[in-house]
Protein backbone atom coordinates (compact mmCIF):
# COMPACT_ATOMS: atom_id res chain seq x y z
CA UNK A 1 0.00 0.00 0.00
CA UNK A 2 1.04 3.59 -0.40
CA UNK A 3 2.54 5.58 2.41
CA UNK A 4 -0.28 7.11 4.44
CA UNK A 5 -0.75 9.62 7.19
CA UNK A 6 -1.90 7.31 9.96
CA UNK A 7 -4.86 8.43 12.08
CA UNK A 8 -4.03 9.34 15.66
CA UNK A 9 -4.76 6.95 18.52
CA UNK A 10 -7.59 9.23 19.62
CA UNK A 11 -9.20 9.15 16.15
CA UNK A 12 -8.90 5.37 15.94
CA UNK A 13 -10.35 4.82 19.41
CA UNK A 14 -13.22 7.22 18.70
CA UNK A 15 -13.99 5.32 15.49
CA UNK A 16 -13.95 1.95 17.29
CA UNK A 17 -16.10 3.22 20.15
CA UNK A 18 -18.64 4.54 17.65
CA UNK A 19 -18.71 1.24 15.75
CA UNK A 20 -19.31 -0.72 18.94
CA UNK A 21 -22.42 1.43 19.43
CA UNK A 22 -23.53 0.82 15.84
CA UNK A 23 -22.53 4.27 14.54
CA UNK A 24 -19.99 5.57 12.05
CA UNK A 25 -18.05 8.82 12.17
CA UNK A 26 -19.66 10.09 8.95
CA UNK A 27 -23.19 9.43 10.20
CA UNK A 28 -23.90 6.36 8.08
CA UNK A 29 -25.30 3.07 9.30
CA UNK A 30 -23.04 0.00 9.42
CA UNK A 31 -24.23 -1.29 6.04
CA UNK A 32 -24.92 2.04 4.35
CA UNK A 33 -23.28 2.92 1.04
CA UNK A 34 -22.31 6.49 0.29
CA UNK A 35 -24.20 8.34 -2.44
CA UNK A 36 -23.27 6.95 -5.86
CA UNK A 37 -23.32 9.19 -8.93
CA UNK A 38 -22.43 7.95 -12.42
CA UNK A 39 -21.93 10.49 -15.21
CA UNK A 40 -21.33 9.62 -18.85
CA UNK A 41 -18.89 11.69 -20.88
CA UNK A 42 -19.36 13.38 -24.24
CA UNK A 43 -17.69 10.46 -26.03
CA UNK A 44 -18.41 6.74 -25.85
CA UNK A 45 -16.43 4.84 -23.25
CA UNK A 46 -15.90 7.83 -20.95
CA UNK A 47 -17.47 7.68 -17.47
CA UNK A 48 -16.98 9.49 -14.16
CA UNK A 49 -18.05 7.80 -10.92
CA UNK A 50 -18.41 9.60 -7.61
CA UNK A 51 -18.84 7.51 -4.46
CA UNK A 52 -19.17 9.97 -1.62
CA UNK A 53 -16.06 12.13 -2.05
CA UNK A 54 -14.17 9.43 -3.97
CA UNK A 55 -14.03 10.27 -7.68
CA UNK A 56 -12.82 8.00 -10.49
CA UNK A 57 -12.75 8.51 -14.24
CA UNK A 58 -12.62 5.57 -16.67
CA UNK A 59 -11.87 5.74 -20.39
CA UNK A 60 -11.98 2.87 -22.92
CA UNK A 61 -10.05 2.92 -26.19
CA UNK A 62 -9.33 0.31 -28.85
CA UNK A 63 -6.67 -0.54 -31.43
CA UNK A 64 -6.12 -3.36 -33.90
CA UNK A 65 -3.25 -5.71 -32.95
CA UNK A 66 -2.12 -9.29 -33.43
CA UNK A 67 -3.59 -11.83 -30.99
CA UNK A 68 -1.58 -13.86 -28.53
CA UNK A 69 -0.20 -17.03 -30.22
CA UNK A 70 -1.98 -19.33 -27.76
CA UNK A 71 -5.32 -17.52 -28.20
CA UNK A 72 -5.56 -16.71 -31.92
CA UNK A 73 -9.35 -16.16 -31.91
CA UNK A 74 -9.58 -13.93 -28.84
CA UNK A 75 -9.17 -10.18 -28.48
CA UNK A 76 -7.16 -8.56 -25.69
CA UNK A 77 -8.40 -6.50 -22.74
CA UNK A 78 -5.91 -4.43 -20.74
CA UNK A 79 -6.45 -2.48 -17.52
CA UNK A 80 -4.43 0.35 -16.06
CA UNK A 81 -5.06 2.44 -12.92
CA UNK A 82 -3.36 5.76 -12.25
CA UNK A 83 -3.44 7.95 -9.16
CA UNK A 84 -2.82 11.67 -9.27
CA UNK A 85 -0.41 12.98 -6.63
CA UNK A 86 -3.17 15.45 -5.73
CA UNK A 87 -5.99 12.91 -5.23
CA UNK A 88 -5.48 12.61 -1.45
CA UNK A 89 -3.20 13.99 1.30
CA UNK A 90 -1.76 10.53 2.01
CA UNK A 91 -0.53 9.84 -1.56
CA UNK A 92 3.13 10.32 -2.38
CA UNK A 93 5.61 8.99 -4.90
CA UNK A 94 5.24 5.42 -3.58
CA UNK A 95 1.61 5.25 -4.73
CA UNK A 96 2.49 2.64 -7.38
CA UNK A 97 1.49 -0.11 -4.95
CA UNK A 98 -2.08 1.18 -4.72
CA UNK A 99 -2.30 1.49 -8.50
CA UNK A 100 -1.21 -2.13 -8.87
CA UNK A 101 -3.80 -3.25 -6.29
CA UNK A 102 -6.65 -1.56 -8.17
CA UNK A 103 -5.41 -2.83 -11.55
CA UNK A 104 -5.21 -6.43 -10.34
CA UNK A 105 -8.69 -6.24 -8.85
CA UNK A 106 -10.06 -4.97 -12.16
CA UNK A 107 -8.37 -7.81 -14.00
CA UNK A 108 -9.81 -10.36 -11.59
CA UNK A 109 -13.30 -8.84 -11.58
CA UNK A 110 -13.71 -8.15 -15.31
CA UNK A 111 -11.26 -10.34 -17.20
CA UNK A 112 -11.05 -13.52 -15.12
CA UNK A 113 -14.82 -13.58 -14.59
CA UNK A 114 -15.10 -13.51 -18.41
CA UNK A 115 -17.53 -10.62 -18.29
CA UNK A 116 -16.29 -9.46 -21.71
CA UNK A 117 -16.72 -11.68 -24.77
CA UNK A 118 -13.14 -11.65 -26.05
CA UNK A 119 -13.95 -13.91 -29.00
CA UNK A 120 -16.27 -11.21 -30.33
CA UNK A 121 -13.17 -8.97 -30.52
CA UNK A 122 -11.56 -11.20 -33.15
CA UNK A 123 -11.35 -9.70 -36.66
CA UNK A 124 -9.21 -12.22 -38.58
CA UNK A 125 -8.22 -15.31 -36.57
CA UNK A 126 -4.51 -15.41 -35.87
CA UNK A 127 -3.87 -12.06 -37.54
CA UNK A 128 -6.05 -9.21 -36.33
CA UNK A 129 -8.02 -8.62 -33.14
CA UNK A 130 -9.29 -5.65 -31.18
CA UNK A 131 -7.27 -4.71 -28.12
CA UNK A 132 -9.30 -2.81 -25.53
CA UNK A 133 -7.52 -0.56 -23.06
CA UNK A 134 -9.37 0.53 -19.92
CA UNK A 135 -7.64 3.45 -18.21
CA UNK A 136 -8.90 4.30 -14.73
CA UNK A 137 -7.84 7.68 -13.35
CA UNK A 138 -8.29 8.20 -9.60
CA UNK A 139 -9.17 11.87 -9.12
CA UNK A 140 -10.05 11.91 -5.40
CA UNK A 141 -9.39 9.16 -2.85
CA UNK A 142 -11.82 9.29 0.07
CA UNK A 143 -11.87 5.53 0.57
CA UNK A 144 -13.06 2.36 -1.22
CA UNK A 145 -11.27 2.89 -4.51
CA UNK A 146 -11.84 -0.70 -5.62
CA UNK A 147 -15.65 -0.45 -5.71
CA UNK A 148 -15.60 2.94 -7.44
CA UNK A 149 -13.00 1.83 -10.01
CA UNK A 150 -14.90 -1.39 -10.81
CA UNK A 151 -18.16 0.51 -11.33
CA UNK A 152 -16.43 3.07 -13.55
CA UNK A 153 -14.70 0.40 -15.64
CA UNK A 154 -17.80 -1.72 -16.33
CA UNK A 155 -19.89 1.39 -17.09
CA UNK A 156 -17.27 2.66 -19.52
CA UNK A 157 -17.12 -0.74 -21.25
CA UNK A 158 -20.90 -0.92 -21.57
CA UNK A 159 -21.05 2.60 -23.01
CA UNK A 160 -18.14 2.06 -25.40
CA UNK A 161 -18.63 1.66 -29.15
CA UNK A 162 -15.93 0.31 -31.46
CA UNK A 163 -15.70 0.95 -35.22
CA UNK A 164 -17.55 -1.49 -37.45
CA UNK A 165 -15.49 -3.92 -39.55
CA UNK A 166 -16.06 -5.66 -42.89
CA UNK A 167 -14.03 -8.85 -43.43
CA UNK A 168 -13.37 -10.45 -46.82
CA UNK A 169 -11.12 -13.47 -46.45
CA UNK A 170 -8.05 -12.20 -44.61
CA UNK A 171 -8.71 -8.59 -45.57
CA UNK A 172 -10.44 -6.37 -43.04
CA UNK A 173 -11.81 -2.90 -43.64
CA UNK A 174 -12.34 -0.73 -40.55
CA UNK A 175 -15.07 1.80 -41.20
CA UNK A 176 -14.89 5.37 -39.98
CA UNK A 177 -17.50 6.11 -37.31
CA UNK A 178 -18.75 8.93 -39.55
CA UNK A 179 -19.55 6.46 -42.33
CA UNK A 180 -21.05 3.60 -40.33
CA UNK A 181 -22.51 3.38 -36.85
CA UNK A 182 -20.01 2.01 -34.30
CA UNK A 183 -20.73 -1.32 -32.59
CA UNK A 184 -21.25 -1.95 -28.85
CA UNK A 185 -19.14 -4.56 -27.07
CA UNK A 186 -20.49 -8.03 -26.32
CA UNK A 187 -20.64 -8.22 -22.51
CA UNK A 188 -21.87 -11.41 -20.81
CA UNK A 189 -22.65 -9.96 -17.39
CA UNK A 190 -22.03 -6.94 -15.16
CA UNK A 191 -19.87 -7.74 -12.10
CA UNK A 192 -20.10 -5.29 -9.19
CA UNK A 193 -17.75 -5.09 -6.18
CA UNK A 194 -18.94 -4.52 -2.61
CA UNK A 195 -16.13 -4.03 -0.07
CA UNK A 196 -16.14 -4.50 3.70
CA UNK A 197 -13.67 -3.40 6.39
CA UNK A 198 -13.14 -5.25 9.68
CA UNK A 199 -11.88 -3.80 12.95
CA UNK A 200 -10.68 -4.91 16.37
CA UNK A 201 -10.43 -8.69 16.38
CA UNK A 202 -12.67 -8.91 13.32
CA UNK A 203 -15.96 -8.60 15.21
CA UNK A 204 -16.72 -5.11 13.87
CA UNK A 205 -17.60 -4.67 10.19
CA UNK A 206 -18.71 -1.86 7.85
CA UNK A 207 -19.67 -1.63 4.19
CA UNK A 208 -18.07 0.88 1.80
CA UNK A 209 -15.29 2.04 4.18
CA UNK A 210 -14.25 5.69 4.22
CA UNK A 211 -10.58 6.70 4.09
CA UNK A 212 -10.37 6.92 7.89
CA UNK A 213 -11.97 3.49 8.25
CA UNK A 214 -9.54 2.03 5.70
CA UNK A 215 -6.60 3.39 7.67
CA UNK A 216 -7.90 1.88 10.92
CA UNK A 217 -9.07 -1.48 9.58
CA UNK A 218 -7.36 -4.78 10.35
CA UNK A 219 -8.82 -6.70 7.41
CA UNK A 220 -10.53 -6.06 4.09
CA UNK A 221 -12.96 -8.29 2.18
CA UNK A 222 -14.50 -7.70 -1.26
CA UNK A 223 -17.43 -9.64 -2.70
CA UNK A 224 -18.07 -9.42 -6.45
CA UNK A 225 -21.45 -10.45 -7.81
CA UNK A 226 -23.46 -9.88 -10.98
CA UNK A 227 -27.15 -9.13 -11.50
CA UNK A 228 -27.92 -12.87 -11.47
CA UNK A 229 -26.59 -13.05 -7.88
CA UNK A 230 -23.67 -15.21 -9.03
CA UNK A 231 -20.42 -14.82 -7.09
CA UNK A 232 -17.75 -13.75 -9.58
CA UNK A 233 -14.85 -13.24 -7.15
CA UNK A 234 -13.94 -13.07 -3.48
CA UNK A 235 -10.88 -11.20 -2.29
CA UNK A 236 -9.54 -10.86 1.25
CA UNK A 237 -6.63 -8.81 2.54
CA UNK A 238 -5.37 -8.42 6.10
CA UNK A 239 -4.36 -10.77 8.86
CA UNK A 240 -7.66 -11.31 10.71
CA UNK A 241 -9.37 -14.56 9.76
CA UNK A 242 -13.06 -14.48 8.85
CA UNK A 243 -15.55 -17.10 9.96
CA UNK A 244 -17.98 -18.86 7.67
CA UNK A 245 -20.83 -16.84 9.19
CA UNK A 246 -19.03 -13.54 8.55
CA UNK A 247 -18.43 -14.42 4.90
CA UNK A 248 -22.04 -15.52 4.52
CA UNK A 249 -23.23 -12.25 6.04
CA UNK A 250 -21.03 -10.23 3.69
CA UNK A 251 -22.46 -12.04 0.67
CA UNK A 252 -26.02 -11.44 1.89
CA UNK A 253 -25.37 -7.71 2.29
CA UNK A 254 -23.58 -7.58 -1.07
CA UNK A 255 -26.58 -9.14 -2.86
CA UNK A 256 -28.80 -6.26 -1.72
CA UNK A 257 -26.19 -3.59 -2.53
CA UNK A 258 -25.44 -5.01 -5.99
CA UNK A 259 -29.12 -4.80 -6.90
CA UNK A 260 -29.17 -1.10 -6.02
CA UNK A 261 -25.88 -0.37 -7.80
CA UNK A 262 -26.97 -2.25 -10.94
CA UNK A 263 -30.01 0.00 -11.22
CA UNK A 264 -27.76 3.07 -11.25
CA UNK A 265 -25.41 1.44 -13.77
CA UNK A 266 -28.34 0.65 -16.07
CA UNK A 267 -29.58 4.23 -15.83
CA UNK A 268 -26.12 5.56 -16.74
CA UNK A 269 -25.77 3.17 -19.69
CA UNK A 270 -29.18 4.09 -21.06
CA UNK A 271 -28.66 7.84 -20.59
Amino acid sequence: MVAETEPSNIETQFLLDALQRGHRTDGRGIYDYRTLKITGGSTSGLVTVQLGQTRVLARVSCTVTRPYPDRPTEGIVQFNAEMSSLCAPHVDHTMRSQEVTVTRMLERVLRQSRAIDTEALCIVAGHKVWTLRVDVHILDDAGNLVDAAAIAAICALRRFRRPDVTVDGETAVIHDVRDRNPVPLSIHHTPVCVSFAFFGAGELMVTDPSLLEEQARVSWFTVTLNAHKEVCALNKAGGVALTHEQIKRCVQVAVAKVEEINEKIQEAVNA
